[in-house]
């Protein structure tokens, strides 16, 4: 006798089973230190080849970051971070290619504005004052913004927290408050976008970020418009006895179907092809093979064959 589930999944159309296809950042690290692929993107041909295999892979959007935020990174100057990414951009820009520039100084949120970005991903949650000021200053821009709520609001993870599992949630969504009266004032609220962190922005006892994600529908039934980054995190190697950041790449995966299955809208990833095959493998195991959403043939990069 057939089942419930074998009659009806079939005939169901996709958007009634799965969220859409997340709008995904892909990471462009332009840095020495950064805990993945520090060292590799320095010069600037390297830089915007990566940025094209990124987009090759299914990235909607490319987040450059030139000022680590590696828990053991030194910091560089406002104008090195800035001289990192400027030529990167600009040649981005012509390729009318979608950018976010991850930073948390005035200066460099200053001249990404004036650049025309679309995203300002700042991992200190815009808490500083002249930061704000830069945004109300810019209001007649198009740019969103993103927000990150972590540990202690500084310029890098932290291999030192107070957060447990049980008062994360809480917090996370008391800081999204706060964020959102604050750009409500500002006349922005609807370009903000909230990340809760991940990883050691929360804390190194990794059972603090596995609590957000057991809870990302609660996050997101108050606060929908939300972009979450767990890629290759130190909370996913340490909760698997340890795993190097190159062994990441299937935790990784998982998680992001899992935050995608939940609609999480925007994933911010080293690896959208991954996350892509993982979605279409999980869409077809529920018997989903629409035109639009199932494998095709490859395109030039081979990668079009999985994009939505």
């Amino acid at each position: 006798m057939e089942t419930k589930m074998e009659t009806d999944v079939p005939s169901r159309i996709q958007g009634e089973i799965f969220p859409p296809k997340p709008i995904l950042f892909g990471v462009l690290n332009i840095t020495s230190d950064s805990f993945s692929d520090g060292g590799k993107y320095l010069r600037q041909d390297l830089a915007f080849a990566k940025a094209k295999s990124l987009m090759e892979e299914g990235a909607d959007v490319i987040d450059i970051g030139a000022q680590s935020s590696n828990v053991k990174a030194e910091p560089v100057s406002e104008q090195v971070e800035w001289d990192r990414m400027k030529e990167i951009i600009s040649e981005l820009k012509r390729e009318k290619v979608s950018i976010s520039v991850d930073t948390f100084r005035p200066y460099v949120i200053r001249k990404a504005l004036e650049e025309g970005v679309d995203y300002i991903n700042n991992i200190r949650g815009f808490v500083d004052p002249e930061s704000l000021d830069l945004l109300k200053e810019a209001s007649k821009q198009s740019a969103k913004y993103v927000a990150m709520f972590s540990q202690d609001h500084s310029i890098k993870a932290s291999e030192f927290s107070d957060l447990k599992p049980e008062t994360v949630v809480p917090l996370v969504l008391e800081f999204f408050r706060e964020r959102t009266k604050t750009f409500q004032s500002l006349g922005l609220a609807d370009r903000l976008i909230l990340d809760p962190g991940m990883g050691f922005f929360l804390s190194p006892d990794y059972k603090v970020s596995f609590a957000v994600l057991s809870k990302i529908t609660k996050i997101l039934s108050e606060f929908p418009n939300l972009m979450v980054s767990v890629t290759k995190k130190s909370f996913l190697g340490n909760a698997l006895g340890g795993l190097p950041v190159e062994d990441r790449i299937v935790p990784t995966a998982i998680s992001e179907t899992y935050l995608w299955s939940k609609g999480v809208p925007m994933i911010r990833t080293h690896s959208p092809k991954s996350f892509i095959l993982a979605q279409k493998t999980w869409e077809m195991s529920h018997g989903v093979y629409s035109p639009q959403r199932g494998l095709q043939e490859p395109g030039p990069f081979g990668i079009d064959s999985y994009r939505p």
